[in-house]
Protein backbone atom coordinates (compact mmCIF):
# COMPACT_ATOMS: atom_id res chain seq x y z
CA UNK A 1 0.00 0.00 0.00
CA UNK A 2 1.74 3.18 -1.20
CA UNK A 3 -0.41 5.80 0.89
CA UNK A 4 0.53 4.85 3.92
CA UNK A 5 1.95 7.40 5.84
CA UNK A 6 3.95 7.60 9.42
CA UNK A 7 2.45 9.96 11.89
CA UNK A 8 3.27 11.20 15.44
CA UNK A 9 0.26 12.00 17.59
CA UNK A 10 1.79 14.00 20.68
CA UNK A 11 0.20 13.14 24.24
CA UNK A 12 -2.47 15.73 24.57
CA UNK A 13 -5.31 16.46 26.73
CA UNK A 14 -8.61 15.58 24.96
CA UNK A 15 -12.37 15.87 26.19
CA UNK A 16 -13.95 12.02 25.77
CA UNK A 17 -17.54 11.43 24.96
CA UNK A 18 -17.90 8.18 27.35
CA UNK A 19 -19.61 5.53 25.65
CA UNK A 20 -21.60 6.41 22.89
CA UNK A 21 -24.19 3.59 22.49
CA UNK A 22 -27.06 5.01 20.53
CA UNK A 23 -27.16 7.73 18.00
CA UNK A 24 -28.28 10.41 20.88
CA UNK A 25 -25.48 10.85 21.96
CA UNK A 26 -23.19 10.38 18.72
CA UNK A 27 -25.45 13.94 17.96
CA UNK A 28 -25.17 15.53 21.08
CA UNK A 29 -21.18 15.04 21.31
CA UNK A 30 -20.95 16.53 17.61
CA UNK A 31 -23.18 19.32 18.48
CA UNK A 32 -20.51 20.05 21.60
CA UNK A 33 -17.17 20.11 19.81
CA UNK A 34 -18.70 21.82 16.75
CA UNK A 35 -19.93 24.70 18.47
CA UNK A 36 -16.25 25.35 19.70
CA UNK A 37 -14.29 27.61 17.23
CA UNK A 38 -11.22 25.95 16.44
CA UNK A 39 -11.05 27.93 13.05
CA UNK A 40 -7.05 29.09 14.12
CA UNK A 41 -5.93 25.56 15.36
CA UNK A 42 -4.48 22.74 13.52
CA UNK A 43 -6.55 19.52 12.85
CA UNK A 44 -7.17 16.57 13.43
CA UNK A 45 -8.58 17.63 16.56
CA UNK A 46 -10.77 14.66 16.91
CA UNK A 47 -10.69 10.84 16.66
CA UNK A 48 -13.60 7.78 17.08
CA UNK A 49 -12.54 4.24 17.85
CA UNK A 50 -14.16 1.14 19.38
CA UNK A 51 -12.94 0.45 22.96
CA UNK A 52 -12.65 -2.81 22.53
CA UNK A 53 -11.90 -3.51 26.08
CA UNK A 54 -15.15 -1.78 27.37
CA UNK A 55 -16.88 -2.37 24.46
CA UNK A 56 -18.27 0.84 22.85
CA UNK A 57 -17.41 3.68 20.44
CA UNK A 58 -15.60 6.62 22.16
CA UNK A 59 -14.95 9.64 20.68
CA UNK A 60 -12.52 12.73 21.86
CA UNK A 61 -11.76 16.30 20.70
CA UNK A 62 -8.75 18.42 21.43
CA UNK A 63 -10.12 21.53 22.57
CA UNK A 64 -7.53 24.67 22.62
CA UNK A 65 -5.35 25.35 25.57
CA UNK A 66 -7.19 26.74 28.24
CA UNK A 67 -10.78 25.81 27.23
CA UNK A 68 -12.56 24.79 30.29
CA UNK A 69 -16.45 24.18 29.23
CA UNK A 70 -16.19 20.67 28.84
CA UNK A 71 -20.17 20.22 29.26
CA UNK A 72 -21.25 17.22 30.79
CA UNK A 73 -18.04 15.41 29.54
CA UNK A 74 -14.45 14.85 30.96
CA UNK A 75 -10.95 16.02 30.24
CA UNK A 76 -8.82 13.14 29.55
CA UNK A 77 -4.95 11.92 28.92
CA UNK A 78 -4.46 10.74 25.20
CA UNK A 79 -1.27 9.12 24.91
CA UNK A 80 -0.23 10.12 21.96
CA UNK A 81 2.24 7.86 19.92
CA UNK A 82 3.14 6.75 15.81
CA UNK A 83 0.10 5.75 13.73
CA UNK A 84 0.41 4.08 10.47
CA UNK A 85 -2.18 6.08 8.40
CA UNK A 86 -4.29 6.05 5.14
CA UNK A 87 -7.05 7.83 3.36
CA UNK A 88 -10.72 5.38 2.33
CA UNK A 89 -14.04 6.63 1.75
CA UNK A 90 -16.16 7.19 5.35
CA UNK A 91 -18.15 3.70 4.73
CA UNK A 92 -17.50 0.50 7.67
CA UNK A 93 -16.65 -1.77 4.72
CA UNK A 94 -13.79 1.00 3.02
CA UNK A 95 -12.46 1.63 6.67
CA UNK A 96 -12.03 -1.67 7.66
CA UNK A 97 -10.29 -2.52 4.12
CA UNK A 98 -8.23 0.20 4.77
CA UNK A 99 -7.23 -0.60 8.09
CA UNK A 100 -6.32 -4.16 6.85
CA UNK A 101 -4.15 -2.57 3.99
CA UNK A 102 -2.24 -0.74 6.47
CA UNK A 103 -1.80 -3.74 9.10
CA UNK A 104 -0.47 -5.59 5.89
CA UNK A 105 1.87 -2.57 5.13
CA UNK A 106 3.30 -2.37 8.87
CA UNK A 107 3.80 -6.11 9.24
CA UNK A 108 6.15 -6.21 5.70
CA UNK A 109 7.96 -3.15 6.47
CA UNK A 110 10.46 -4.49 8.68
CA UNK A 111 10.42 -1.12 10.37
CA UNK A 112 7.59 -0.79 12.90
CA UNK A 113 5.25 -3.58 14.23
CA UNK A 114 1.55 -3.36 15.04
CA UNK A 115 1.01 -2.07 18.55
CA UNK A 116 0.16 -4.55 20.91
CA UNK A 117 -0.25 -4.75 24.94
CA UNK A 118 3.38 -6.39 25.41
CA UNK A 119 5.34 -4.11 23.13
CA UNK A 120 3.60 -0.61 23.40
CA UNK A 121 3.53 0.94 27.42
CA UNK A 122 -0.52 2.06 27.04
CA UNK A 123 -3.52 0.43 25.33
CA UNK A 124 -4.26 2.45 21.85
CA UNK A 125 -7.36 1.40 19.38
CA UNK A 126 -7.12 2.08 15.76
CA UNK A 127 -9.27 4.93 15.05
CA UNK A 128 -10.74 7.18 12.31
CA UNK A 129 -11.06 10.94 11.45
CA UNK A 130 -13.74 12.21 9.04
CA UNK A 131 -11.38 15.23 6.95
CA UNK A 132 -13.41 16.63 4.40
CA UNK A 133 -15.95 18.84 5.50
CA UNK A 134 -19.81 18.66 5.11
CA UNK A 135 -19.88 20.81 1.70
CA UNK A 136 -18.00 17.83 0.36
CA UNK A 137 -20.36 15.00 1.05
CA UNK A 138 -23.18 17.62 -0.27
CA UNK A 139 -21.07 17.42 -3.71
CA UNK A 140 -19.64 13.92 -3.66
CA UNK A 141 -22.30 11.82 -1.89
CA UNK A 142 -19.68 10.42 0.72
CA UNK A 143 -16.50 11.83 3.34
CA UNK A 144 -13.61 10.73 3.28
CA UNK A 145 -11.85 9.07 6.46
CA UNK A 146 -7.92 9.22 7.69
CA UNK A 147 -7.81 5.57 9.30
CA UNK A 148 -4.81 5.17 12.12
CA UNK A 149 -2.95 2.12 12.88
CA UNK A 150 -1.53 2.36 15.80
CA UNK A 151 2.56 1.25 15.85
CA UNK A 152 5.85 0.90 17.72
CA UNK A 153 9.47 1.13 16.13
CA UNK A 154 11.12 -2.49 15.94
Amino acid sequence: MQNVRIIKIPQLKVVSSGAITNTEEFEAFDRWWSAIDVSRYITPRDFMWYNEKEKYMEWVFAVPDNYKNFGNYKLVDFPGGLYAVATSIDTDEDCNIAKEQIRKWVIESGCFELSTEENDTTIRYAMAHVLTPKIFKEKMGYHLSDNFVPIVTI
